[in-house]
């Protein structure tokens, strides 16, 4: 029988926690890794408290679209290749 699962994310801890690390690394680039749509805990609800982060690596292009169609104006890079240099470009052009 399964049994409910409920993971709760306190948002603010992510900001917090990204303070812990500059203060630890100072002048260091701190990139947030979301991949697959934050694992799985909703790219577009997650972002917002990481917003102070030098750069966001993803899973794929539709995350890197999602992003940006959320408000993100900063940097991002992706896990997967590319299979077209049409959507390569693409990819260069909006990030």
């Amino acid at each position: 029988m399964p049994r409910p699962i409920t993971a709760t994310l306190h948002l603010a801890a992510f900001d917090n926690n990204l303070q812990v690390i500059r203060r630890q690394a100072p002048g260091a680039k701190v990139w947030s890794v979301v991949k697959a749509n934050a694992y799985g805990h909703g790219l577009k609800h997650v972002w917002r408290s990481l917003a102070n982060t030098d750069g966001f690596a993803l899973l794929d292009l539709a995350e890197a679209v999602l992003l940006r169609e959320s408000g993100w104006q900063g940097r991002f890079c992706c896990w997967r290749v590319f299979s077209s240099r049409r959507i390569w470009r693409w990819s260069i052009a909006i990030s």
